[in-house]
């Protein structure tokens, strides 16, 4: 089983979230009066455009292309903000920099936007060359910014363009950088809703709080703060010595379970974990200590992982599917066959840079009675729910996890003792199998070193990203899966779900 690597940023405050430079408040301008959309004309489609309660709202229209609601004015070298909330089945963006001319395409708005993208991919705040040039600068690496999004709340851009060089930010996290080749220098600053083809019923994205602060000379002192402000972000480092502490320094955070596993961090701050006999879905909480059900009769779901969008995905292996569940608690199955043939029993999982799934499918347990496929596998998930075998050739696939650049996916095998190396080569792609270590495991974690931890035969080890080891602890109950928050390891092993400090860093705080 994998564990989800999540970062936490619900308590982040907007009012605080995105880098400021010192600067008095009537340096900025309103773009948006709270009262009217003086200063503005509506582009493109005819979707509505109207002021509520001080605010901005975007409603959708069937039959008509993206809309835009742009500014009467050119801006070129500046800082923006706005913030906006958007329905969790609209797309939608911020333009900059951006133009309509006749003379291209009927004059159709084309220029930078900041994505708004509330999907499962969570790519809000990368960089798209809207109605000319694509992405520019996507989100795929670059997993914080992809989780600072937050579903259903109000979120914040900062937006800063200098010449060529633009930047963004979302909810204080740095989100996109593109020092463009090909700029474009000036243009409008738009609000899209973008079209929805025959969908007729309406939904909605709002903006508030838009302000903008022009920068006079882009070679100015200021603006070179404004753009190093990207890069100022802390870097944590493993810490020198030893990677795992004393076997007494080990701390059992609850128990009375059957067999736990799939620990996964949600976008609340707590721990998630599954007790697959008695079909339960537990949470930590890292605040009080307390432990408490979540979900009931899960299929003994094992694997967890949630998405940038919040939605939680689990494996159901007796129910031999893949599931998402919303933050509503809507629970949708994603995949339950490949080929007109039942799935085995889904076992763990990963989300790639672009949203799609890797999912383990082995078989446990002696009646292989109704077992279809034939085959122990690892499949591919797309975005647009395609899946696909991307390796039949392992004996019991179990724990999946990327490397830190998403370069390497690592296999175990617990059925040849092996974890397996392979190269990411695109989506659902993997090539150049090859032996990592000669262990297998039930789950998997990584650290910011690349370090890849495993659970086997009582203890959890760590390997060096060469496949040397760097190090093992023993637990007093056998770990089954395992999860690095910050510098805590969390351990599911059999009755009890575990805590230990670490001399290393997981991915994300």
């Amino acid at each position: 089983m994998k564990s989800s690597l999540f970062l936490l940023l619900s308590g982040l405050s907007i009012a605080v979230a995105a880098p400021r430079s010192a600067c008095a408040e009537d340096e900025w301008t309103a773009l948006f009066d709270g009262k009217s959309l003086d200063g503005w004309v509506q582009r493109g489609g005819d979707a509505q455009y109207t002021v509520e309660d001080g605010v901005i709202v975007g409603t959708t229209v069937p039959k008509t292309p993206n809309s835009f609601l742009c500014t009467e004015k050119n801006y070129s070298d500046f800082v923006l903000e706005v913030e906006f909330q958007v329905d969790p089945e609209l797309n939608s963006g911020v333009q900059f920099r951006s133009e309509s001319k006749a003379d291209y395409k009927d004059g159709r708005v084309h220029g930078y936007q900041c994505e708004i993208d509330p999907s499962d991919r969570g790519w809000t705040g990368g960089i798209y060359g809207e109605g000319k040039r694509n992405w520019l600068a996507p989100l795929g690496g670059n997993l914080p910014a992809r989780y600072a999004f937050r579903q259903g709340e109000w979120n914040q851009f900062r937006i800063v363009a200098i010449g060529n060089q633009l930047r963004t930010w979302i909810n204080g996290v740095p989100a996109a950088r593109l020092d463009d080749q090909e700029p474009v220098m000036e243009g409008f600053i738009a609000l899209q809703v973008h079209g929805v083809g025959n969908r007729e019923e309406p939904i909605q994205v709002r903006w508030r709080n838009i302000r903008i602060r022009e920068i006079a000379d882009a070679s100015s002192e200021e603006a070179r703060e404004l753009l190093a402000a990207f890069d100022e972000t802390a870097e944590t480092e493993n810490i020198e010595g030893p990677i795992f502490p004393k076997v007494d320094e080990i701390q059992k955070l609850a128990e009375g379970f059957k067999f736990t596993e799939g620990p996964a961090l949600g976008p609340d701050g707590r721990i998630y974990f599954n007790d697959i006999p008695n079909e339960r879905t537990h949470v930590y909480d890292p605040e009080s200590g307390k432990t408490t059900i979540f979900r009931e009769s899960t299929g003994r779901a094992n694997g967890l992982f949630f998405l940038p969008s919040n939605a939680l995905v689990a494996c159901e292996g007796g129910n031999r599917q893949l599931t998402r569940q919303t933050v509503d608690g809507e629970i949708t199955v994603l995949a339950d066959t490949y080929e007109g043939k039942k799935l085995n029993s889904p076992n763990d999982l990963v989300i790639d840079p672009v949203g799609g799934i890797y999912f383990t499918d082995p078989h446990y347990g002696r009646d292989k009675s109704g077992l279809e496929l034939g085959v122990e596998a690892v499949y591919y998930l797309d975005r647009k729910r395609k899946i696909t075998q991307v390796a039949n050739d392992l004996t019991k696939p179990n724990g999946i996890i990327f490397s830190p650049d998403y370069q390497t996916l690592y296999i175990a095998d617990p059925g040849a003792e092996t974890i397996w190396a392979y190269d990411v080569k695109g989506e659902g792609k993997i090539e150049n199998r090859r032996k990592f270590a000669a262990v297998g495991s039930d789950g998997m974690t990584v650290d910011t070193a690349g370090n890849i931890y495993v659970t086997w035969k009582g203890e959890v080890i760590a390997f060096a990203p060469d496949g040397t080891e760097a190090g093992r602890l023993a637990f007093p109950e056998g770990p089954a899966n395992c999860l690095l928050v910050g510098n805590t390891l969390y351990v599911t092993a059999r009755t009890g779900f575990y805590a230990v400090e670490l001399n290393a860093t997981g991915l994300l705080p």
